[in-house]
């Protein structure tokens, strides 16, 4: 295929209503850490560990990952050490980005795709992601939209989602607004003394009293979704999906229970999927690349200065290294700093 009719294509995809799916692999491009990066920050935390069972721990950790190692190794005495450790480690590194915008708010080029998106919705557009950090917030108020993520006020927020009344009243008379459902929660939510959920924007330390209400990553994590204000997201995630257009992934290996079923079934009722990634997991090939999906591209880096984009029945390499999410804002979809 040539390249502007590959470049064509994604844009048709991408035309009608897309959802953001950002993974991991979205916010490392931030400076926000990996996996690999979160299990060499828990390491240099010994200390706040049992002796005996952070060793078993290091040793699974190196020989089967984050997730599996906190399923086999830690109590859940440990399991909530390891969620601080988790959260402050996030926490830091997203404030750092926080720091970087305020100096310099060009070249965000997660804000230039939702531009890009909003304007193809009728002023709202929603992400859906695996990933704690803030970076999709940021990314709206560069474009000055209203973030909605399941808790109202401003500095001190409850819990409010989008299905009550009050709340459907304050969206009619918002100009732009963005959704963001965060299935495994944000560094922005606690549970006080273990019963109520409140949100504190941009804290630099975990409240008193409180405990940090992300997901830590671990074999229960599925388990867990079901309490609230998780499942609440959830609900809210799954409309996102059926009520989408198209999809556009970022960084996400389709490896997450919470996120795939939904959109699984939407790509296979043909809707269009847009993949972009450093390298395509085995799990992101099988679930996309089949016969029952019609509509895809996947884009990934090939080699240096080279992109490789897999279609429905086609495989290409082309210059560039548009598999980058601002070089394929630039080069595909012809957008760059236009929230500025």
């Amino acid at each position: 295929m040539e390249f502007k009719d590959c470049l064509k294509q994604i844009q048709g995809f991408l035309e009608n209503s897309p959802l953001i799916i950002l993974g991991s692999g979205s916010s490392v491009a931030y400076g926000l850490p990996s996996m690999e990066g979160l299990s060499e920050e828990i390491k240099k935390h010994a200390d706040r560990f049992d002796v005996a069972e952070f060793e078993a721990f290091c040793t699974n950790l190196d020989s089967m990952g984050l997730e599996d190692a906190v399923g086999n190794a830690l109590s859940n005495t440990s399991s909530d050490v390891l969620r601080k450790i988790v959260w402050e480690c996030i926490n830091k590194r997203d404030l750092e980005v926080m720091q970087g915008l305020s100096q310099n708010k060009s070249g965000f080029a997660l804000a230039d795709l939702l531009m890009f998106a909003i304007k193809s919705s009728t002023n709202s557009v929603a992400i859906v992601t695996t990933n704690y950090d803030r970076l999709a917030e940021y990314a709206t108020d560069l474009i000055k939209a209203t973030v909605v993520t399941g808790f109202e006020g401003n500095l001190i927020r409850y819990k409010e989602f989008p299905n009550d009344a009050s709340k459907r009243k304050r969206m009619q008379i918002r100009e732009r607004i963005v959704n963001i459902w965060k299935v495994h929660g944000f560094l922005d939510w606690f549970l006080k003394d273990g019963r109520s959920a409140v949100s504190f924007p941009l804290s630099e330390s975990i409240p008193l009293n409180h405990e940090p209400l992300i997901i830590a990553p671990s074999k229960e994590k599925y388990s867990l979704a079901h309490s609230e204000p998780y499942r609440d997201v959830i609900a809210s995630a799954d409309m996102a999906f059926i009520n989408a257009g198209s999809f556009i992934c970022i960084g996400y290996g389709f490896n997450d229970k919470h996120i795939q079923p939904k959109l699984i079934e939407q790509i296979k009722n043909k809707k269009p999927v847009v993949v972009l990634c450093k390298t395509a997991t085995e799990a992101c090939k099988q679930n996309v690349i089949c016969d029952d999906i019609k509509k895809f591209m996947i884009i990934e880096y090939h080699s240096e200065g080279k992109t490789q984009v897999f279609g429905n029945g086609y495989s290409e390499v082309y210059d560039g290294d548009f598999w980058q999410l601002p070089n394929f804002m630039e080069t595909v979809l012809g957008v760059k700093n236009e929230y500025l």
